[in-house]
C-alpha cells in the first residue's frame, strides 16, 4: 500500500539551527522548495545558545593536517578536507546575508574558564589561526554569539519564504519500496503529519546531550547533566537507526561544569571575575590550575574514578570563593545557554539572589563551609592554607597557576557552588561522506538521506574549540546543494 502524504517539498529538513538554516538557504537557492522542521517552539538549536565562535586559519594546510591529528584516524582525511575548503568560504558566505566577522576575545574581566584559540598547542599546525564571531548590527542584536547567527540565518529564510514548521517534530523516516527516503512523519499539534520528500531528507536535528540514556551508554563521566538545547534528546539517532544508518563518533563530545539548581532543567556555567576562588574536589582538594581551563573538555577533567571507594573522586566538585568574588559580578555566564537566552533568566549583579535562592552557600567559616558541602573539615583547611600561603608569595607548586589570577582566598565569609559535569553537545550520530550523505554499515549511501552538523559530526575524537558551529555551516550547504540536485522521486 502506498503512503499518503499530507504536505509535500522537494527537500525536508529535520532541525532549525545553524546546519539547518545553511542546508535549507542552499536548497531553496539551488532552485528547490523547502519544508524546515523544528522541535521547538522557537529556532537555533544548540547554536542558539552557544558563543558562536569561528576559527579560522592563515594557513590552511597546516590546519588541515593539525585537524587530522586531532581526529585520531577516526575521521577520513577527505572529511576535514571539504570542511576546511568549506571554512574558507564563510567570511564571504556571511557577507553575502549582510553580517561580517569580528575577532572574538575573552572577556578581560574573567579569571577562569580560559577559551585558548588553540585547543592543543603541543600539536603541530594549529599556531596561526584568528577566532571570529558575528558582529553586532541591526540585525544581530543579541549579546550571545551563536544567537547573532540564528538572527542573521533565521532572517534569511524567513526573506526565502521557506516553510517553517516549528513544534514539529520528525518521528520516522519514510522508505519507499526501492529503499529510498521518501519523507519524514512528524508530529503536529499531536497529529501525525506525513511529509514528502521530492528530492531529499536533511537531518540536523543535533545529538543526545539531554537523553540519559543514550549519555549513560555512549559518555563518560557516566553522571552527565546538559547545559545545551532542550530539544536534543536523541530522536534523530533512533530514527536513523531504524532505517539501518550506520553510526560513529558516539562516545565523543563537549562538556562543561555547571550548577544544576530545582528551577531549571539545564545548568548554568560558572565564571568568577575577581582572582580569589579554587575548585576542590569531593575530598576537599585542589586538582588542577583553575585559571587555564577550556570550557569544552570538563568530560575528561571530571573523568577520574576511585576503583576503591568506587566512585568519581570529582562529581560532584565545588567552587571556593570569596566576599571579593562574590561583589565584583555574577559567578555564571551572562550570554549564553538556555537558562538565559531560552528562560531569560537574569543573575543578580551582586550574586545576593542566588545567595536567597541558596543556589550560592554561604558560611561564616571553613568549618561551616566544609559541612555545607560535605567534605572534610581539616582537609578544607588545610587546602586553603596551602593555596593562600602559595598565592601570597606568588607562585603554585601544584599546579603552575598563572601568577596574573593567584590570590589568596580572603574570609570570612566563603562562597561556594557545588559543581557537576554537564553536556553541550555530542558529536555522535550517522557516519557521513564528503557529499553530506548519510552511510549504510557497508559505508554505502543510503539513496536521499543527507546530515550535518552536531548530528553525526566530523570531530570523533579531539575536539578544536570553535569549530562546531562552522562543521555545521559547511555541512548544512553541501547536503543543501546535494538534495536539490537530486533527480525527483519516480512514483
Amino acid at each position: 500500500m502506498s503512503q499518503a502524504y499530507d504536505m509535500e517539498a522537494d527537500v525536508v529538513v529535520v532541525g532549525y539551527g545553524a546546519g539547518g538554516a545553511a542546508a535549507a538557504i542552499t536548497a531553496y537557492d539551488k532552485g528547490a522548495s523547502v519544508i524546515l522542521l523544528e522541535k521547538m517552539p522557537y529556532p537555533g538549536g544548540n547554536t542558539g545558545v552557544a558563543g558562536g565562535n569561528i576559527t579560522m586559519p592563515h594557513n590552511p594546510d597546516k590546519f588541515r593536517q593539525y585537524l587530522k591529528t586531532l581526529c585520531f584516524d577516526t575521521t577520513p582525511p577527505e572529511l576535514i578536507d571539504r570542511f576546511v575548503d568549506g571554512l574558507l568560504k564563510i567570511p564571504n558566505w556571511f557577507k553575502e546575508m549582510g553580517a561580517d566577522l569580528r575577532k572574538f576575545s575573552v572577556p578581560s574581566a574573567s579569571c577562569s574558564m580560559f577559551i585558548p584559540d588553540i585547543t592543543f598547542p603541543g600539536v603541530p599546525g594549529g599556531e596561526d589561526v584568528t577566532v571570529y564571531c558575528i558582529k553586532e548590527s541591526t540585525i544581530a542584536t543579541s549579546p550571545c554569539g551563536g544567537a547573532r547567527i540564528i538572527q542573521v540565518l533565521s532572517a534569511q529564510v524567513h526573506n526565502r519564504n521557506i516553510n517553517v514548521l516549528l513544534s514539529t517534530p520528525a518521528k520516522e523516516l519514510i522508505q519507499n519500496e526501492r529503499r529510498e527516503i521518501a519523507g519524514v512523519k512528524a508530529d503536529m499539534g499531536g497529529k501525525e503529519v506525513a511529509i514528502k520528500a521530492n528530492k531529499g531528507v536533511i537531518m540536523t536535528c543535533g545529538g543526545f546531550e539531554n537523553d540519559l540514556t543514550l549519555k549513560r551508554d555512549n559518555i563518560v563521566p557516566k553522571i552527565m547533566l546538559f547545559s545545551g538545547n532542550p530539544g536534543n534528546t536523541g530522536d534523530g539517532i533512533r530514527m536513523i537507526q531504524k532505517i539501518g544508518a550506520a553510526t560513529w563518533h558516539m562516545g565523543t563530545g563537549l562538556s562543561r561544569c555547571g550548577l544544576k539548581v530545582p528551577e531549571f532543567e539545564a545548568t548554568f556555567s560558572p565564571d568568577y571575575l575577581a582572582p580569589g576562588f579554587i575548585w576542590v574536589d569531593k575530598y576537599g582538594k585542589r586538582f588542577i590550575n583553575e585559571g587555564h581551563v577550556d570550557v569544552h573538555l570538563f568530560s575528561e577533567i571530571l573523568s577520574d574514578f576511585d576503583n576503591d571507594r568506587f566512585e568519581y573522586t570529582r562529581i560532584p566538585f565545588y567552587a571556593i570563593f570569596d566576599e571579593e568574588v562574590r561583589k565584583k559580578g555574577p559567578v555564571c555566564w551572562g550570554v549564553s545557554g538556555p537558562n538565559v537566552i531560552v528562560h531569560k533568566y537574569k543573575w543578580s549583579a551582586d550574586n545576593s539572589e542566588e545567595i536567597k535562592k541558596g543556589w550560592i552557600l554561604k558560611a561564616k567559616s571553613l568549618a561551616d563551609l566544609a559541612k555545607k558541602i560535605s567534605v572534610d573539615e581539616l582537609v578544607l583547611e588545610q587546602t586553603i592554607t596551602n593555596y593562600n600561603k602559595h598565592a601570597r608569595e606568588g607562585r603554585d607548586p601544584e599546579f603552575n597557576r598563572q601568577k596574573s589570577v593567584l590570590k589568596p582566598i580572603e574570609g570570612p565569609p566563603y562562597y561556594s557552588i557545588v559543581l557537576m559535569p554537564s553536556m553541550i553537545n555530542t558529536q555522535g550520530g550517522p557516519q557521513r561522506d564528503t557529499e553530506s550523505r548519510v552511510l549504510n554499515p557497508d559505508s554505502k549511501p543510503i539513496p536521499r538521506l543527507y546530515a550535518a552538523g552536531e548530528f553525526g559530526s566530523i570531530w570523533g575524537f579531539k575536539y578544536q574549540t570553535s569549530t562546531n558551529i562552522a562543521e555545521a555551516l559547511v555541512y548544512g550547504q553541501i547536503a543543501g546543494k546535494n538534495a536539490a540536485s537530486d533527480q525527483a522521486l519516480r512514483s
